[in-house]
């Protein structure tokens, strides 16, 4: 049997992200194994899925999107990327992975944030997982449970196998 974190990095920084309603998959377990692999799990200042987060796990480093100036779209905007790529002036590296919990009917009902913090992660070349069904558009996604929660990874693309 392969461990998880042989096929998925939960450790490092663990940038979540979700719906503002809520998921219906479970965040605390996926949390949890975060924090038991010795992973630093990052996440905003919302209701849903961030206050979730921030209930199973208290040393969670929480992005206020009230520390970014502009209007309040904006401010979401900074505070997504900042929970994904960090902020050299709030001293936040980069996440190595993303974990998203989508709200009732999965990914393709992801709100903008969530659907930002995809993209970033993405082109970042982050490894990704989002919990629950149906599976992500796109190709490239794998089913892989994380502590007991069903859900889908996307490993990011090498452009170069290798260097000659």
């Amino acid at each position: 049997m392969v461990a998880v974190s042989q096929v998925f990095p939960p450790s490092g920084v663990v940038a979540v992200a979700g719906s503002r309603h809520g998921s219906p998959w479970p965040v605390s377990p996926v949390v949890q194994l975060v924090v038991a692999s010795g992973g630093v799990v990052r996440v905003g200042d919302q209701r849903g899925v961030d206050a979730a987060v921030r209930a199973a796990c208290p040393s969670a480093v929480v992005v206020r999107a009230g520390q970014f100036p502009g209007p309040p779209a904006a401010r979401l905007h900074q505070r997504t990327r900042a929970v994904v790529l960090g902020h050299p002036r709030l001293g936040l590296p980069p996440a190595s992975v993303l974990v998203v919990f989508p709200p009732v009917g999965g990914a393709p009902a992801l709100g903008p944030g969530s659907s930002l913090a995809l993209r970033l992660a993405v082109g970042a070349g982050l490894p990704v997982w989002v919990a629950g069904d149906p599976r992500p558009a796109g190709p490239g996604w794998a089913p892989l449970s994380l502590a007991g929660v069903p859900g889908w990874v996307l490993y990011p693309v090498q452009s170069q196998l290798f260097s000659f």
